[in-house]
């Protein structure tokens, strides 16, 4: 993506730092396109899934494209379109979760759980990452007239997505896949925007703080959940055991 707009001043603050989220945005298209290509390179995954697999898929990638989309008019100042097209973005977001939390118990019914998972941890960990989804997106959603706050917690709800891409990227490399190691990838996302912040502003921002903390907490929720005989026997009822 050309990603250079003629006479646009990179020397200001402002446009310095949507050029960042831009730059940004298309890193993560990058992550999940190498994460889900590669699997389908090796054979591990094909399109000869069911259909709400696929469902979840171009929800999901809608979301990228859009977070591209919404980085590029902010970029080129076309705020009243951005602004517009954030009301699609705030249904996606709702339409997502729902999504999620749907079917992840229909993965556990119709036995498609990752055998490097058991079906409780993989109920944990699905449930866990749209629930920081949710908590980030509509944070970022409800202070959108706090625009530093805005772009960068939807940029931490953003890098929540890519989890399962980033955990296919793991298991590519060393055939195991760590909740602990996913979490870590992710916050170098995060870690990347606070270093940006103490180049351009001298300081982080405390979105980045409270998005760094949340991020952070998936994987102790998802360990922690997982071991609760709650939702173990949850996950078993779903999986028919």
């Amino acid at each position: 993506m050309n990603t250079t707009i003629p006479h646009a001043d990179l020397t200001d603050p402002e446009t310095s730092e949507r050029l960042f989220f831009l730059r940004m945005s298309c890193a993560i298209a990058a992550t999940v396109v190498l994460g889900f290509g590669a699997f389908a390179a090796l054979g591990i995954s094909s399109f000869r899934s069911p259909w709400w697999v696929h469902l979840h898929a171009l929800s999901f990638m809608a979301w990228i494209a859009l977070f591209i989309t919404q980085n590029t008019l902010a970029y080129r100042d076309a705020l009243p379109q951005h602004r517009r097209l954030g009301r699609v973005g705030a249904l996606l977001a709702g339409w997502m979760v729902v999504l999620g939390l749907v079917l992840t118990p229909v993965t556990l019914m119709v036995d498609r759980v990752p055998p490097v998972f058991t079906p409780a941890f993989f109920l944990a960990l699905d449930w866990v990452n749209i629930a920081c989804f949710a908590i980030l997106v509509f944070s970022a959603l409800h202070l959108r007239r706090q625009t530093d706050w805005h772009r960068r917690l939807m940029f931490c709800a953003t890098v929540c997505v890519i989890a399962p891409a980033v955990g296919r990227l793991q298991l590519i490399a060393m055939n195991q896949m760590s909740v602990w190691m996913v979490t870590g990838a992710l916050l170098v996302f995060v870690i990347i925007g606070m270093l940006a912040d103490l180049k351009r502003h001298g300081r982080v921002h405390p979105a980045y703080n409270w998005g760094a903390a949340v991020i952070f907490l998936m994987a102790p929720l998802t360990d922690a959940l997982s071991d609760l005989e709650a939702l173990q026997s949850l996950a078993l009822r779903f999986s028919g055991g």
